[in-house]
């Protein structure tokens, strides 16, 4: 199904193994993210999170090999003051719609994701990546930053010497390339990108949807906290999970050598 807009700037579609598709659909501007396609796809994210039926959600640029999003929408920027951008939050709803979501959200990219498209990328919970997609954070050559989380999630995970070189060069690198440096987890070629990408997206909605959440937040937690924090909260969460019938189920199912039921509960 499409999302009702006017221009239909993010078609969704839901499968019936729990995954919903977000495809970016603005080829005329490369995806490049207006106004207008940051809020229908805020709307689209709200939707699949309050879904029951979906599990996993991918994100995507239209169609597997067109880009994922080339970012910030510059014609709209250009005459933003500082002023302005302060009282809208300029990006921040995107950010905290992505990052709020409890359900978990892959970005296939594949062609290129620069600047606010790569931030986009990070925010998600994983990436996935065709060999030659192209990532970048170009903001520095039209006099500006990147502003979406780019200068904090890349330093994140690339460390301070990587990302500066990256940022203040305004240098891309491959899918394969960030691969190898941990920031994607899975290549493929660019013709099996969206159909590899599904089917983890699958393997992870076969799972309890509610421990496949507890997952999700100690991983994230990870990030925010000390390791003996993060410890106990772990914990905190592993126990929560015996309550939960899907665990006396898996476990029951792997003593009784059978696939297991789960039932989200």
């Amino acid at each position: 199904m499409n999302l009702s807009s006017a221009t239909s700037l993010v078609q969704v579609e839901i499968d019936h193994q729990g995954v919903a598709l977000l495809n970016l659909n603005r080829p005329e501007k490369r995806n490049s993210l207006s106004q207008k396609l940051i809020d229908t796809l805020i709307i689209a994210i709200a939707m699949v999170e309050k879904d029951d039926e979906v599990k996993v959600v991918v994100l995507t640029g239209s169609r597997a090999a067109g880009p994922f999003s080339a970012g910030a929408d510059l014609s709209e920027m250009l005459h933003m003051t500082t002023a302005e951008a302060h009282k809208i939050q300029y990006l921040r709803n995107l950010n905290d719609a992505v990052t709020s979501m409890r359900k978990p959200i892959i970005a296939a990219v594949a062609g290129y994701a620069l600047g606010g498209g790569f931030e986009l990328a990070l925010m998600c919970d994983t990436i996935y990546a065709a060999e030659d997609a192209k990532f970048g954070l170009p903001e520095l050559t039209v006099g500006t930053i990147p502003g979406a989380g780019g200068t904090q999630r890349l330093t994140r995970i690339l460390g301070k010497q990587k990302a500066m070189d990256m940022i203040l060069t305004s240098a891309t690198m491959t899918g394969k390339e960030l691969h190898g440096f941990g920031l994607v987890a899975q290549v493929f070629i660019a013709d099996a990108l969206l159909a590899s990408t599904l089917a983890a997206a699958r393997k992870i909605a076969s799972r309890s949807a509610p421990v496949v959440k507890l997952a999700k937040q100690a991983i994230l937690n990870a990030e925010e906290t000390h390791l003996e924090a993060g410890l106990m909260l772990e914990r905190s969460l592993y126990y929560s999970s015996f309550s939960l019938e899907d665990r006396t189920e898996g476990m029951a199912a792997f003593v009784e050598k059978r696939q297991p039921v789960f039932k989200d509960k």
